[in-house]
């Protein structure tokens, strides 16, 4: 390859004349270059739409997860409620049926009428004594030995 044959232009260069353009005049350097004035490839291409799908797609996993945390944490609130609700509500149950009991007793001496009798004076007939027997005494002169 002989430096006639190259011709260089605006970067880039051409070999035997293959295409006709304005050539530079006296170039510094004299070699064969790789051209930087290409369109991209259909790699770059897809590599860089790809690039873009997966930063949307972890944008948008970042976004989910937050709302799914702040769920999770709000279902964890109402459920520590619910319980502590629940918990309430067994031990007003358990007044209630404390007092339903009360109640009862209450309705069933109100009906009896068992306590009015406290308001009327009972008597009771004598109990004999005569026909009682008398229970022996001790001898009075009983001497009592401590210790031995």
């Amino acid at each position: 390859m002989s430096k006639s044959s190259i011709k260089y232009i605006d970067k880039s260069y051409l070999y035997r004349n293959k295409q006709n353009i304005r050539a530079i005049d006296n170039p510094v350097i004299y070699a064969q270059f790789p051209n930087h004035a290409h369109k991209k490839s259909a790699a770059e291409q897809i590599n860089k739409f790809l690039n873009v799908v997966l930063l949307c797609l972890v944008i948008v996993s970042l976004i989910s997860y937050y709302f799914v945390s702040d769920s999770e944490k709000t279902m964890n609130l109402i459920g520590h409620e619910i319980v502590t609700l629940s918990n309430e509500n067994i031990e007003l149950q358990n007044k209630l049926d404390n007092l339903n009991s009360f109640q009862k007793i209450d309705s069933v001496i109100n009906s009896s009428k068992s306590l009015d009798t406290a308001r009327m004076v009972m008597e009771i007939p004598m109990v004999n004594t005569s026909s009682i027997p008398k229970v022996p005494t001790a001898p009075v002169n009983y001497k009592w030995s401590i210790g031995y």
